[in-house]
């Protein structure tokens, strides 16, 4: 079984990529930050196939509309032509690639 250190635990590899997720969910109210309405998925800020890894700087949580319709193009081009775009949602995205990265 594989496992992941945690503090002074050892905890399995499983349960640690849930912890994971549910980090980032929960710093987002579990809230697409994109639309803002309930997220259901994370989307990779930078897609993996362009290179973007699975870290929780290019992490965000996302409803399953917003995720499927960004599909692989670059987040900022993308959010820039929806109708739900705001400067404040665009900054709140900005901020924590900044913060966590």
């Amino acid at each position: 079984m594989d496992h992941q250190i945690d503090g002074a635990n050892l905890i399995p590899k499983r349960n640690a990529k849930q912890q994971f997720r549910q980090r980032i969910f929960e710093a987002w109210g579990h809230s697409c930050a994109y639309c803002g309405v309930a997220a259901d998925t994370l989307d990779h800020i930078k897609p993996r196939h362009k290179g973007g890894d699975t870290i929780v700087s290019n992490l965000v949580p996302a409803c399953k509309s917003c995720n499927r319709r960004k599909a692989s193009q670059h987040w900022r081009e993308w959010f820039a032509t929806q109708a739900f775009w705001s400067a404040a949602a665009e900054e709140q995205v900005t901020q924590w690639v900044e913060d966590n990265w």
